[in-house]
């Protein structure tokens, strides 16, 4: 009994059955970030009544030293530092001239489209692009993927950079697109993208799908979300007003629209819609048209008072002969023309299309529809607005041509902002009120798209589902 007791009560007996320390783990929460210490580490921090004392129990403290002597040491092995192995350098960008054998083959542009290039031929996600075939300079070399895409040279890693542009003219500032030749391992890579935007399963095959515009690349995987910004909007609108201070002739002018057509910046070099100059021509004619009154009514024109012989003039008298050989549902050649040997002309930022639509009650042209012709009857505030034009902002013919597409851009894409011009032509845009009512879908896409994705926009509000003109 006495040993059982001395045993019991010898503190010897309790530090042989000492609690083994809890194992630590890292900790990786943000804002509690520390690495896991060490047994010794923990047990220095354990409370000073919890640890033994070596004065008052020595036995206790042999008994520890007698229980360590039986652990053996794991011996430490180190490790190897690892070391990363930097990134091999771009091959610098290559000087020799690109030609038509250069592009031919498969090629993954930055927008996620995969190309083929047979010949002067180019596919985009197997839809061959017929209307944009690769064009050639004088001396062989490649000028550009038929008016969507500008070559402007090699880069790095025998990449091809083109930048998203109508012609030469306007691409300094346009997008870049980049083509690179496809390897396995870029197309495992582009596959993966693919996947990662949606394109797989039954997404994955998009000549499958009768939806437009859903091909991998036509859908703008760079988009961004545009947000209500006021102070963006402020900002614009100052801009749109000041530029249009700087540039306007003093007063308020009717010009009649038989002296106007589309300036070269508008609507991005693409022109007009001429089913929406037929939207807005029908609309005159079945319901009447709508002078405006105060703020109400059609929009404003702002016209460029122009020289025939300028180099802007002549490249807007040369877009729309082209815009008139391609399209036959404008005004006739003629009519155009006779204004073409002029010195003087005006050309639009804004309103363009209804400027157009007027031009058909004045030619007394047809309907591209159902080939009834547009006159004008008894329509006193039509005849007026055909013959002596509606009351209009006119700029100066020096104002340059970054100035133009930044009016045209700002006036279509600040439709709902209510502003009025003042009997000497002066104005304060940035007074506007923004109309938040409800507006159509069709009215505030019709402000943003360009010609072509217009004329589908118009077909698709009119249901027209069989004409000559779908796929135009």
């Amino acid at each position: 009994m006495g040993a059982c007791a001395s045993g019991i009560c010898s503190p010897a007996s309790q530090a042989s059955t000492a609690p083994k320390m809890p194992k630590v783990q890292e900790c990786s929460i943000a804002g509690y970030d520390y690495p896991a210490q060490k047994n010794e580490e923990v047990a220095s921090t354990v409370a000073p009544e919890e640890q033994p004392s070596r004065e008052e129990s020595p036995t206790a403290v042999s008994a520890i030293s007698e229980h360590d002597s039986h652990v053996e040491e794991e011996p430490k092995v180190e490790e190897a530092p690892t070391t990363v192995a930097p990134p091999a350098p771009p091959k610098p960008a290559p000087t020799t001239p690109i030609t038509l054998e250069t592009l031919q083959g498969d090629w993954v542009n930055s927008m996620g489209a995969k190309i083929i290039v047979n010949g002067t031929q180019v596919s985009l996600n197997g839809l061959v692009m017929k209307a944009h075939p690769i064009t050639l300079n004088e001396d062989g070399t490649v000028s550009s993927v038929g008016k969507i895409w500008q070559l402007n040279g090699w880069l790095e890693d025998e990449r091809v950079e083109f930048k998203e542009a109508p012609s030469k003219e306007v691409m300094q500032h346009a997008r870049s697109v980049i083509w690179t030749k496809a390897s396995s391992e870029r197309m495992e890579a582009w596959t993966e993208q693919m996947k990662g935007l949606g394109y797989a399963g039954s997404s994955s095959n998009p000549l499958n799908r009768g939806v437009e515009g859903c091909c991998p690349g036509t859908s703008d995987a760079h988009a961004k979300l545009v947000e209500d910004n006021e102070d963006k909007d402020k900002a614009e609108l100052k801009l749109l007003n000041d530029l249009i201070s700087k540039w306007r002739i003093d007063g308020v002018s009717q010009v009649p629209p038989r002296k106007v057509i589309p300036d070269f910046s508008n609507r991005g070099h693409t022109g007009l819609s001429v089913e929406h100059v037929h939207y807005l021509a029908t609309s005159f004619k079945e319901k009447g048209f709508q002078k405006r009154k105060g703020n109400e009514g059609h929009d404003i024109p702002v016209l460029v008072c122009e020289s025939s012989d300028s180099e802007l003039g002549r490249k807007s008298i040369e877009n729309w002969r082209s815009k008139l050989a391609d399209e036959k549902g404008f005004a006739p050649k003629e009519h155009y023309e006779r204004l073409f040997a002029k010195k003087e002309l005006y050309t639009s930022l804004g309103n363009g299309h209804f400027n157009q639509a007027l031009n058909l009650f004045f030619t007394e042209s047809p309907s591209i529809y159902n080939d009834q012709k547009y006159t004008i009857n008894n329509d006193r505030d039509l005849k007026e607005a055909v013959y002596q034009g509606v009351g209009s902002i006119v700029l100066k013919g020096e104002i340059p041509l970054r100035d133009r597409e930044t009016i045209s851009k700002l006036l279509n894409s600040k439709r709902e902002f209510k502003w009025n011009v003042n009997s000497d032509g002066s104005l304060n845009i940035t007074d506007a009120y923004e109309d938040t009512t409800t507006c159509k879908q069709f009215e505030a896409m019709s402000k943003v798209l360009d010609a072509v994705e217009l004329n589908c926009l118009v077909r698709s509000e009119l249901g027209v589902k069989d004409s000559h003109r779908i796929g135009q």
